[in-house]
């Protein structure tokens, strides 16, 4: 942490927020209607935060408003500058309230909550009986914006090439990918299947995020013969395409820990092995109060000692 006593530029959060707020709305007449501040207050108050950073943020015309280069740059900073405040603000309320010790807020992709549940909220609150803990689910591109904003405080999602390098990951394990078929199928006989014997079958994955890119990568530098007949949203999509005998599914073995159909089974597949790692992630920048930082520690170590790293 910095000295407190040091020097701060001349802007308020108030003027980041303002400047947060048009960015997202791209219109002054709106972003002063929903902060209740006259337009000229607006106009004057981004002018003083171009002043103090020194540079031009904004392009206005009388068609539209957007950002400049270095308004798109700075951006996220100010995004996560806000979403801290908020937080660090309501934490202040609820100790002064509650007496407690603030909310901790964790990230999660649902294909890993059975890492989480029901041992984790168990573990602090055993170890931290103040704090409130928030579960966010998201997707894992989500999570990663929303930790690149402050939203929340860490996360715990799969990495890919598409995590930025602002983003420190600590791996928890290898989720090695699956298909999930009808245990009356052809190809159901063993718990490993090569890729190869899948050609000309038709297959179902998720159409969009960390899976789906790292299947459609898989496929392209193996050169492998899929026929990728369904992408879908949802994991009971899949399977409802599996039960229908319209396709076979590809996803990590995480996603399938709460399975329980007597008509479908999981092997695991080989030659080439896939895997996505599982990571608890966060940002380099300091987590909001040594609270945050210690349960961030002990959830780490419980981690690996439950999953024996």
């Amino acid at each position: 942490m910095s000295e407190p006593w040091r020097r701060l530029p001349a802007l308020s959060l108030k003027q980041i927020q303002y400047f947060v707020t048009l960015a997202e709305l791209r219109s002054f007449t709106a972003t002063a209607h929903l902060l209740a501040i006259s337009q000229p207050a607006l106009s004057s108050a981004l002018r003083q935060i171009e002043s103090v950073l020194g540079g031009k943020l904004v392009n206005r015309t009388a068609q539209a408003v957007t950002l400049t280069d270095r308004g798109l740059a700075i951006l996220p900073y100010a995004e996560r500058m806000l979403n801290i405040a908020h937080n660090t603000f309501d934490d202040m309320l609820q100790i002064m309230a509650q007496g407690g010790d603030g909310t901790l807020r964790i990230g999660l992709v649902p294909s890993v909550s059975t890492l989480l549940f029901p041992a984790v909220p168990e573990l602090l609150a055993t170890r931290f009986p103040h704090l409130r803990v928030e579960f966010h689910d998201l997707t894992n591109d989500r999570l990663v914006i929303e930790l690149e904003k402050g939203s929340i405080d860490f996360g715990l999602g799969s990495l890919d090439s598409t995590v930025p390098s602002k983003i420190e990951v600590f791996p928890l394990l290898e989720d090695p990918f699956v298909v999930v078929m009808r245990k009356d199928d052809v190809l159901a006989d063993g718990h490993h299947l090569p890729w190869r014997h899948l050609a000309q079958r038709p297959i179902a994955i998720f159409l969009r995020g960390n899976v789906s890119r790292l299947v459609n990568s898989l496929i392209e530098s193996h050169r492998l013969n899929l026929d990728i007949a369904y992408r879908v949203d949802f994991q009971e999509t899949l399977y409802g395409l599996v039960r229908s005998r319209l396709a076979l599914a590809i996803l990590p073995e995480l996603y399938t820990s709460t399975l329980n159909d007597d008509e479908l089974t999981v092997m695991h597949l080989q030659q080439p092995e896939l895997t996505r790692t599982v990571a608890m992630m966060r940002t380099h920048s300091p987590l909001r109060s040594p609270q945050t930082e210690q349960c961030f520690q002990y959830l780490l170590q419980a981690f690996r000692q439950r999953l024996k790293l």
